[in-house]
């Protein structure tokens, strides 16, 4: 019996098998690292997607109600701005009450949550405009335009002309709601066309 011999094929089949066993190790192995690459990417996608779902929630609120709103703001911008341009501008209930209920209702809109929630989604045009806003509101509140305008308002009623102080104030009130008209309607279109694209995307 050549023992040699047999020795040295059972060594060679004991290489093949040494082999086969490291080729299918290493084939498990790909096999499983491309299921947990796959699987990883699978979770970054729902991960991505769940991060975009606050995004279009808060755009989709403020898509529902907005662009009527600043389409309303900014027609009311214009029409105070076309009576001072025209000069026909006398201090009177109408336009008191005008420049008082246009005042109140930014200070709420800038104000609103859905607004201050979707803010870091918008683009820097959009942004721009909304800062813009926000300082004329602000600016509004410094000066206590509320107590002013009711002031104005009873003054107006009782048939009381205003001082010229008060009427220089209106007046700059006025200049300010004319400045907003173009922000305001940026803001009108640019929500209304999001809106559009919710509802063929």
């Amino acid at each position: 019996m050549d023992t040699g011999h047999s020795a040295g094929r059972l060594e060679r089949y004991q290489t093949l098998i040494t082999g086969f066993l490291a080729v299918g190790a290493a084939f498990v192995t790909v096999n499983a690292m491309k299921r947990t690459d796959q699987e990883q990417r699978l979770r970054h996608a729902e991960q991505m997607e769940q991060a975009k779902r606050p995004e279009r929630f808060a755009r989709q609120r403020i898509v529902e109600t907005y662009p009527a709103v600043f389409d309303y703001l900014a027609s009311e911008a214009e029409l105070v701005g076309r009576m001072m341009n025209e000069g026909t501008l006398d201090i009177d209930r109408p336009i008191v009450e005008r420049v008082a209920k246009f005042c109140v209702r930014l200070h709420q809109i800038m104000k609103d949550e859905s607004i201050r929630s979707a803010r870091p989604f918008f683009d820097g045009s959009i942004e721009m405009n909304l800062n813009f806003l926000a300082y004329k509101d602000e600016e509004f509140e410094k000066d206590e335009y509320r107590e002013f305008l009711k002031d104005l308002a009873i003054s107006v009623l009782d048939g009381t002309l205003p001082d010229t102080e008060s009427r220089d104030y209106f007046f700059r009130l006025c200049h300010a709601i004319q400045d907003m008209r173009r922000p305001l309607t940026a803001l009108s279109i640019y929500f209304a066309a999001f809106a559009d694209d919710q509802a063929f995307g």
